[in-house]
C-alpha cells in the first residue's frame, strides 16, 4: 500500500499542546470493529465501559489492562556552540557507553570534536561531537549521563508540541508530571517518548477499574524516537522499523496465562504494549496462529512454554500494518486497545488501520475530526474493540 492513503487533513486547533487539567477528564472514543459503531463517551467511564463492552458480571470474568510502565527520560538537553549559538542534543540512548546515538541540531554547522557546552553557560562543557553518521557525542568528564540529564535535560516533547518551556517555567513542572504515566517505573527509565495511551489514567481510575472485574499487567518497552516518527518510504513495505527492546516480567506471565486459559478478554494500553505482546508471541509461536494458541491454552499448556522466556529483554523491529485496503489482521492474542489519535502516514495510524480495517480506521478518524477530539500526546483517548464477538 502507498503511505499516502494514510494522509488526513487534520485542523492545527486540534493538536492538543497542553494536557487538561485532569488526567481522565479526556474524552474517550469507543469504536468497534464488527459492528462498526462509534460511541462518545469520557474516559473516567473506562470501568463501567469495559464491564459492558466485555459483559464482565454476566460473564462472571475478567479484563486484563496489558500497560507500558517504561519511564520518560528528559531526553533533550539545550546547548551552546562556542560561538553563542545554540542548539541541542536529544539523546535516544542512555546507559554507561563511549559514546550515544542522538539527534543534533543544527548537526550541518557542528563539527567533528567539536565541543559543546551548556546552554547560557560557557564554562559548563558537556559534550563533544564524534561522528554525524549515525549522530553521536561522547561526554566530557566523569559525570554519568544520568546526572547530567537530571541537571539539563527536558522532557522531549514531540515537534507537534510548538510551545517553548523554557518560555514559561510552569510548563516545564507540568511537563515533568503529566508527559510520564502515574504507573511508570522509577526503576525504567528508558524511553525518549512517553506511552502516550497511558497518560489519562490517574490513581483513582485504577483503584475503581480493579473494584470493578479489571486487573493490570505491566510490559516494559522502550519507546524510541522512531516509533512515532512518519513513514518516508512511498510504499509502506519498503519502510524499515527501528529496534526496540521490551521486557516480559514472571508475573505478567502468569496473568497472561491464566487470562487465556479463562478465555477472557484482554485490552492493550497502547500501542507499545501490543507490539510488545504480540512480538512475544510471535516469538514464542511463530508458526501457530490464535485458534491453535488458544487450544493450547484450553488444555493448559501454555505455562511450560512461556515461562521460558521470561525476565530476559527480547528485540523487536516489528511493523503491524494492512497489506491492503481489506486486509485486517487479528492479533495473536487480546481483543482491543486504549489508544490515542496518530499522526497521519505515521506506523502507529497504519496500525490502527491494520486492527480495525483501513475504511472503518477513516471512518472514526474523519468522526473524531469533525466532534472536535483532541488529537496526538495530550489528546484524547480510544478504545478500539477488533474482531470480537462481544
Amino acid at each position: 500500500m502507498k503511505t499516502n492513503l494514510f494522509h488526513y487533513e487534520l485542523p492545527e486547533d486540534l493538536i492538543a499542546q497542553v494536557p487538561l487539567e485532569n488526567r481522565n477528564e479526556s474524552r474517550l472514543l469507543v469504536c468497534n470493529s464488527k459492528q462498526k459503531s462509534i460511541i462518545d463517551k469520557n474516559f473516567n467511564e473506562l470501568p463501567e465501559i469495559l464491564n459492558d463492552t466485555f459483559k464482565l458480571k454476566e460473564n462472571n470474568s475478567k479484563v486484563l489492562l496489558i500497560a507500558n510502565n517504561s519511564r520518560v527520560y528528559p531526553a533533550r538537553v539545550r546547548i551552546q556552540r562556542k560561538t553563542g549559538a545554540r542548539g541541542e542534543v536529544f539523546f535516544l540512548e542512555k546507559g554507561i557507553k563511549s559514546q550515544y546515538k542522538c539527534l543534533l541540531r543544527p548537526k550541518s554547522k557542528l563539527k567533528i570534536n567539536e565541543i559543546l557546552y551548556a546552554d547560557n553557560d560557557k564554562e559548563i562543557p558537556l559534550f563533544k561531537v564524534t561522528s554525524f553518521d549515525p549522530p553521536m557525542v561522547s561526554l566530557i568528564d566523569d559525570r554519568s549521563l544520568d546526572l547530567i540529564l537530571d541537571e539539563f535535560g527536558e522532557m522531549p516533547l514531540p515537534p507537534y508540541i510548538q510551545r517553548d518551556p523554557q518560555k514559561n517555567k510552569a510548563n516545564i513542572n507540568l511537563d515533568n508530571e503529566r508527559y510520564q504515566t502515574v504507573y511508570s517505573n522509577i526503576n525504567e527509565k528508558g524511553s525518549a517518548a512517553a506511552p502516550t495511551a497511558g497518560l489519562h489514567f490517574t490513581p483513582e481510575i485504577i483503584e475503581k477499574c480493579q473494584n470493578e472485574n479489571v486487573e493490570f499487567g505491566y510490559v516494559t518497552l522502550h519507546v524510541g524516537l522512531g516509533t512515532f516518527l512518519p513513514v518516508q518510504s512511498e510504499d509502506i513495505h519498503n519502510h524499515e522499523m527501528h529496534e526496540e527492546y521490551y521486557f516480559i516480567s514472571e508475573e505478567l506471565s502468569e496473568k497472561l496465562i491464566r487470562f487465556l486459559e479463562n478465555d477472557w478478554p484482554i485490552v492493550f494500553v497502547g500501542t507499545t504494549s501490543l507490539r510488545a505482546i504480540e512480538s512475544y508471541f510471535r516469538y514464542i509461536f511463530p508458526d501457530q496462529n490464535k485458534n491453535e494458541i488458544m487450544k493450547l491454552a484450553n488444555e493448559k499448556k501454555l505455562n511450560s512454554i512461556l515461562n521460558k522466556e521470561i525476565n530476559k529483554w527480547i528485540p523487536t523491529k516489528i511493523f503491524i500494518y494492512p497489506e491492503s485496503k481489506n486486509h485486517q489482521i487479528i492479533p495473536l492474542i487480546g481483543n482491543a486497545i486504549i489508544t490515542n489519535f496518530h499522526q497521519p502516514e505515521s506506523t502507529l495510524a497504519m496500525l490502527i488501520a491494520a486492527l480495525m480495517g483501513f475504511d472503518f480506521w477513516k471512518e472514526f478518524y474523519n468522526y473524531a475530526i469533525e466532534k472536535k477530539y483532541r488529537f496526538f500526546s495530550y489528546g484524547d483517548s480510544s478504545l478500539l474493540v477488533f474482531g470480537a464477538n462481544f
